[in-house]
């Protein structure tokens, strides 16, 4: 069962779940930002939302990549993105510096500074957006 937000309409799992209305810009987060890594952000962002019906939530350096689940989060450094992918398994490869559990998710961390490293992660964002979604109600 979802519920939607009476004010701003965005949807959510839980009934009355906790969050700040509106899902901020993107332009807001990159500025300031060397020209090269907002341009990763702008690709990682236009290939998650080629997956399916996403939602990105942007607040100061950080994104949340959700369907009704947070399936990617992002924050903003001064040379990388730093991606956070939530996979239901445990991928063991040297691009993922870190990775660890989160609820009955497994968090895998990379950085994301050439186009290259976001070829990388792709696969990765795809096949957690894909566990999001058929978790659905």
């Amino acid at each position: 069962m979802s519920w939607a937000c009476p004010r701003c309409g965005r949807t959510f799992r839980q009934v009355n779940q906790r969050h700040a209305c509106g899902v901020g810009r993107a332009a807001t987060l990159l500025k300031g930002r060397p020209p090269a890594l907002a341009d990763l952000y702008q690709k990682l962002e236009t290939t998650a939302r080629s997956f399916g019906a996403v939602e990105v939530v942007t607040r100061d350096r950080y994104a949340l990549f959700r369907t009704t689940r947070i399936f990617a989060d992002l924050t903003v450094m001064r040379d990388a993105l730093r991606v956070v992918v939530h996979l239901g398994r445990k991928v063991s490869a040297p691009y993922f510096i870190k990775s660890g559990p989160s609820g009955n998710r497994i968090s895998h961390v990379a950085l994301v500074r050439t186009a290259e490293d976001l070829r990388t992660v792709v696969p990765f964002l795809r096949e957690a957006f894909e566990l999001a979604v058929n978790e659905e109600p």
